[in-house]
């Protein structure tokens, strides 16, 4: 039987029966056995075999020949390195790699197999010990693989027109690795992809423990790895504040703390990059103190490789992610390395974050337990107050009604009752600021209003003043009515004590919609913008000299916002300095 031929139609239908492969969806490994079956039954070759570039290693994949053959070589190791040396001693026949049996030294040179016959003493004969290699490479140059035939045609040294087709059928499986490394590459961007999308979306309130617990178990499933630990340190880096592992637990001894150290040396000197540890390297030297007690953990527990990233924050270290895997579990990928160390800044950003919760949680905590203090302090001194300055207020009045105390007697009146003031309001904004909820009722706005004006009628019409209330007919709201009565005398009461003689002030009372309001607005001193971001807080006092010349405690408008907003409310201002000002209560028509 003779030989196909270089233009055998067998041939041309096996190569385009590949290159449909090849362009379509169909798993690697068909391809790879239609490219070397289509080089043996359509080329007429009696071995072909491909292998595939697995880190620094050819590993036999694809074999068609006898079945004796195929059992020997498939699946056969060999270093790319030893490879690249024979393509040294090569005749370079395109993309071919032809080393005639003469150049290499039998001695050193390993076979996976080779055929067992007597060679033809004829130049153009193919030599059992011939061989004939092709580099699968992708589209830039990227050396993929290796594919190699034995016994070519009518056992001759392939022709020109042969070594072309056979080509052909290299570039095809060049082609075929490519697209399929590209495919798998897409698809653990995506998982990859996933993962740190998973991770990033776990902060929010949780609890750190149950985000780290969370984080685990995701790194562990998505990563496919053997055991995943993660642990964060104190503040000060000197003890381990939390440790989760999954599916085991994590564990360590003090030693863990020297890990934080040397991790932090190691960004400071190399950046936040993972260190991958693997039995046959060296990388566990990266981190110093601790090599030994990791490289004693992996020999115990049976790991194969593993990859601790730090969790980072800026350059401050926070903790440390570990992932391990066994021995026959692929290794990391460069994908994956990637993606762990954008983790580590993930968790590092989520360990920040919970920090400055828990900062802010604590710091909240004291400050309402000083303001319960403050309160408590306040309601108790003005108690204590109480009592004496009625006493003294009482026999001032007696001195006065005996028409004995004189002029000093009036001072005494003068500066108790304004003590005493001072002392009601004082426990009127405790009482508000500790007053949970209020008991509801139908109020009417227009009568506490016009109430509000009758009692300061006296003091308007002192200082020359024009009061004036507009209102269409009642405005009733839900509500305390002593409470809100109490808010529109003191908007009220500001006006008249703030406005110069032979000012305005006109109250307005209405209703839109959901809401009423009590609007005052009068011609007065005016507020600066600086005194108004304060204007609510308690003891605060203006600013304006004008206004410190008037008496008064700096409590009035913060207990009066206290009870509007206990209302579902507010009381807002508006004031331009020297022009006058409007402030307005705001209160829900129907309880909220």
């Amino acid at each position: 039987m003779t030989a196909p031929t270089a233009a055998s139609p067998d041939g041309i239908r096996r190569l385009y029966d590949l290159m449909r492969r090849v362009n379509s969806q169909h798993e690697l490994s068909e391809v790879l056995h239609e490219a070397v079956n289509g080089v043996v039954e359509g080329l007429g070759y009696g071995v072909a075999a491909i292998s595939v570039l697995e880190g620094d290693t050819l590993v036999m994949t694809a074999v068609a020949g006898p079945e004796d053959v195929r059992e020997a070589i498939l699946g056969y190791r060999t270093p790319m390195a030893e490879v690249f040396d024979e393509y040294a001693h090569a005749d370079e026949w395109g993309i071919l790699r032809y080393v005639p049996h003469h150049r290499l030294d039998p001695e050193t040179t390993t076979y996976a197999w080779r055929p067992d016959y007597e060679p033809v003493d004829d130049p153009d004969a193919w030599h059992p010990m011939d061989t004939l290699y092709a580099p699968l490479l992708s589209a830039s140059g990227r050396v993929l693989g290796n594919m190699s035939v034995d016994l070519p045609p009518e056992g001759r040294v392939p022709s020109a027109p042969q070594r072309e087709l056979l080509e052909m059928f290299v570039v095809q499986a060049g082609l075929a690795i490519a697209n399929a490394q590209q495919r798998e590459e897409l698809a653990d961007r995506v998982r990859l992809g996933g993962v740190v999308q998973a991770v990033s979306a776990l902060g929010g309130e949780r609890d750190l423990q149950e985000v780290l617990a969370a984080a685990a178990a995701t790194l562990h499933d998505g990563l496919g790895v053997t055991q995943v630990t993660l642990r964060c340190f104190d503040e000060s880096g000197d003890r381990s504040e939390l440790a989760v592992g999954h599916p085991g637990d994590a564990r360590g001894g003090d030693w863990v703390v020297d890990l934080l150290a040397d991790l932090a040396d190691l960004v400071d000197r190399e950046g936040e990059r993972p260190v991958r540890l693997r039995r046959d390297h060296d990388d566990w030297q990266l981190l110093g103190r601790t090599a030994e007690r990791l490289r004693a953990m992996f020999d115990g527990r049976g790991w194969e490789e593993g990859l601790v990233s730090p969790l980072v924050m800026g350059r401050a270290v926070l903790g440390y992610l570990g992932l391990s895997r066994n021995a026959g579990d692929p290794a990391f990928s460069e994908a994956e390395v990637a993606a762990v160390q954008t983790v580590g800044r993930e968790l590092g950003r989520l360990l920040q974050d919970a920090r400055v919760r828990e900062r802010e949680r604590r710091l909240l905590a004291e400050l309402q337990q000083l303001d319960r203090y403050k309160g408590e302090l306040i309601a108790t001194i003005s108690h204590e107050l109480k009592t004496p300055l009625t006493t003294i207020i009482g026999h001032a009045e007696m001195l006065q009604d005996d028409g004995t105390g004189g002029a000093s007697t009036d001072a005494i009146m003068r500066s108790a009752r304004r003590l005493d003031r001072l002392i009601t309001e004082l426990l009127s904004y405790s009482r508000v600021q500790e007053r949970p909820e209020i008991v509801r009722g139908p109020v009417d706005l227009v009568e506490l209003a016009r109430a509000s004006i009758d009692l300061l009628s006296m003091q308007a019409r002192a200082g020359g003043l024009e009061v004036r209330l507009r209102a269409e007919g009642p405005v009733v709201v839900e509500g305390d009515r002593e409470e809100l009565g109490r808010v529109v005398d003191n908007i009220c009461g500001n006006a008249v004590k703030y406005t110069r003689p032979g000012g305005r002030v006109e109250v307005v009372v209405d209703s839109h919609g959901d809401v009423a309001t009590v609007a005052v607005t009068d011609t007065g001193i005016g507020i600066s913008a600086t005194d108004q971001a304060h204007l609510f807080d308690a003891f605060h006092r203006s600013s304006n000299l004008d206004a410190l010349s008037i008496p008064g405690t700096g409590l009035g408008l913060a207990i009066a916002r206290r009870i509007a907003r206990l209302h579902g409310g507010d009381v807002r201002v508006e004031s331009e300095l020297g022009r006058g000002s409007t402030f307005t209560l705001v209160v829900p028509v129907e309880a909220p």
